[in-house]
């Protein structure tokens, strides 16, 4: 999950509702293995950015300044439906948390920019939806799991701070939206037929397409410079809930 980003135009509601959708038709059969196949969870998620990407280039843009992806915690809002046997979709969502990203490169400081300064906040919209396997059984008391999913990122409400606009000038941020694969391991305490509690440890593929334009604050439609760079995100997403089942 990141750090510039502009929304796409289409929503992505009928995504999650299909899915959501999908996975409750698909198991007819889950009362059978429990009288509540439906847990809600809440609570806290730790986003770990480790990105990598290229040095940024294009018109009027120096060599030598590259990006750093921050952290942020959020609140994290997660349903599981049971499937039949030891299976179970999960659907992952959450309050989208605010990502500074850092200049780095000590060539920042020829466009006047102090390397090792945030330049930019975003919030970051990454539903991921996944298909749980239940080592014990979803019945054990203490229940581990793994499971393999897809997650989509969308980026947005991104800023350019002061400390790059004072030098650049206005400048409009957009990155491209993210498909890819995702995975997660994790255990879960039940501590009664109601209650419950999780720990998930969660990685995804998530890449984008970056593209910063800056302009003229004496002509806005003249652009002064333009950089580009492909951003790999490598997010680890660590979570501790408290489930209730229904």
């Amino acid at each position: 999950m990141t750090t510039f980003l502009r929304q796409s135009s289409w929503s992505l509601a009928p995504v999650a509702a299909a899915l959501t959708l999908a996975a409750v038709f698909a198991a007819p059969s889950a009362h059978a293995d429990s009288a509540t196949p439906n847990t809600v969870f809440v609570g806290l998620a730790y986003l770990q950015n480790h990105s990598s990407s290229a040095d940024l280039s294009g018109y009027n843009t120096p060599p030598g300044l590259n990006l750093n992806v921050g952290n942020a915690a959020t609140l994290g809002l997660t349903f599981v439906r049971d499937l039949p046997g030891p299976w179970s979709f999960e659907l992952v969502l959450g309050y989208p948390p605010r990502v500074r990203t850092d200049a780095m490169g000590a060539n920042w400081a020829k466009v006047g920019v102090k390397p090792g300064v945030g330049i930019t906040d975003v919030d970051v919209i990454s539903p991921t939806a996944f298909i749980n396997y239940h080592i014990l059984g979803k019945q054990s008391k203490w229940d581990p799991f793994v499971g393999l999913g897809i997650n989509y990122t969308r980026f947005t409400n991104t800023k350019a701070l002061s400390s790059l606009t004072d030098h650049l000038g206005p400048t409009q941020i957009s990155l491209s939206d993210s498909w890819g694969a995702a995975a997660h391991a994790g255990l879960i305490y039940h501590i009664d037929p109601r209650w419950s509690v999780v720990g998930t440890v969660a990685v995804a593929d998530v890449q984008s397409d970056l593209t910063s334009t800056s302009y003229s604050p004496i002509n806005p439609s003249l652009i002064t410079s333009q950089a580009k760079t492909h951003i790999n995100f490598h997010p680890i997403v660590y979570t501790v809930a408290v489930g209730y089942s229904f």
